[in-house]
């Protein structure tokens, strides 16, 4: 994944006053000023940052009674909970979401329609949504002007203050008059994603929600086709971001797995971060899985956070997927990938040994392997998509000799 500079710059100085603003105008702040303030910082956020990462580190452990649901109930400060999360994980969580949406910029994908509907499942303080924002700002996709996001979350003050932030971010990316509808309510496969009366929408948003639930993988992949059947717009996409961690990534690609394997390429497309419906090389081995990391300059007082809680976010790791419901030729939808009868993205960075870059891919046609590559003038990083290669050697350790180009 290859994210703009103008995107992993733009959570500076003046990113950090619009959050001061809104947590304070939402009481979360005694002032705009303490956002930077040791004393505030390390009294009433940092306790609350570093008990949530604990949390966060045991979802989807062997013990489902992570404890979060209550911690999110009875914290001994609710409102410096909120804020702990708006300041901390909430921006990290935007970025990832934009670099996503910045991804599918790069290969060619552009919305055509006239209006835009989306729903962001656990919203949160419109995370994902304020993320599209600011992917659809540094890498436009076109979204219409007539676009509304629906935010659906459990608490109700986290959800209005969502609705505020994302008019006040939007305002700040200046961006057209997008509009939002909030939904207070909790999710419940057994209830399904949406009522039988809810429109369709366009986009189909979760950012970290599926790590939530303890049903099967192949339980959650016939509940989400079902959602997106009767939900998803013809030509809509799906976003899914989940955590990096072994547990959360390997299940993510097993609901791609059962995805594939219960709609046989029917109605849907994996579009990224795989490019086909390969059989995952990742899931051969128990011990592997598969992420994406991408850099970001943090706003100040993140960097300052960091420091009182130990924790290093210069990078942002997470595991993504990418569903179209389209029966259209992948480069139709991917204009970037026109012409590639194969392709392989690399998921390590490139290391130069001798005359070569080393690194691992991902094919649509092989699954994971460590591969080589004459150094060339093209940039090569993780992300990068190398065209028609062709591989050859070992299934586990081969030699690209040429590609018909690098994107």
């Amino acid at each position: 994944m290859k994210v703009p500079t103008s995107l992993s710059t733009a959570f500076d100085e003046n990113f950090q006053n619009l959050l001061a603003e809104v947590a304070t105008a939402d009481g979360l702040l005694p002032s705009a000023g303490e956002i930077q303030a040791k004393r505030f910082l390390s009294r009433s956020v940092a306790p609350h940052v570093q008990r949530l990462t604990e949390l966060f580190n045991r979802i989807g452990s062997e013990n489902p009674e992570s404890g979060l649901e209550k911690y999110w109930k009875k914290g001994s400060n609710p409102e410096n909970l909120r804020l702990a999360y708006f300041l901390s994980f909430m921006p990290g969580n935007l970025y990832r979401t934009a670099a996503v949406w910045s991804e599918l910029h790069r290969l060619g994908f552009r919305w055509q329609t006239e209006n835009f509907r989306a729903v962001e499942f656990g919203a949160g303080p419109a995370t994902g949504s304020c993320g599209i924002l600011a992917g659809e700002s540094h890498s436009p996709c076109g979204l219409p002007k007539a676009s509304n996001f629906a935010l659906i979350e459990q608490d109700r003050k986290t959800l209005q203050l969502g609705e505020k932030f994302f008019d006040a971010y939007r305002k700040h990316l200046e961006l057209p008059d997008f509009s939002t509808r909030t939904f207070h309510r909790k999710l419940s496969l057994k209830q399904g994603w949406l009522p039988s009366s809810a429109p369709t929408f366009h986009l189909w948003l979760m950012s970290y929600v599926l790590n939530e639930f303890h049903e099967s993988t192949e339980e959650l992949a016939i509940s989400l086709l079902k959602g997106w059947r009767n939900h998803l717009e013809p030509e809509g996409i799906a976003i899914l971001i989940e955590p990096a961690l072994r547990l959360q990534s390997r299940r993510l690609l097993e609901i791609r797995q059962q995805i594939l394997a219960h709609d046989q390429g029917k109605e849907f497309q994996i579009l990224l971060p795989c490019l086909g419906h390969q059989s995952c090389g990742a899931l051969s081995d128990p011990e592997d899985w598969c992420h994406e990391e991408v850099s970001w300059w943090r706003p100040p007082y993140l960097r300052l956070l960091d420091e009182m809680t130990g924790l290093d976010r210069k990078t942002l790791p997470f595991s993504y997927l990418v569903v179209a419901r389209s029966s259209k030729p992948r480069e139709s939808i991917l204009p970037a990938l026109e012409g590639a009868k194969t392709t392989h993205r690399l998921v390590s960075p490139a290391y130069q040994v001798g005359g070569d870059y080393e690194f691992y891919t991902c094919g649509t046609q092989d699954g994971k392997r460590r591969s080589r590559l004459k150094r060339t003038n093209d940039e090569l990083s993780r992300g990068s998509i190398l065209v028609n290669g062709s591989p050859r050697g070992d299934p586990k350790a081969t030699r690209i000799d040429q590609c018909d180009r690098i994107i």
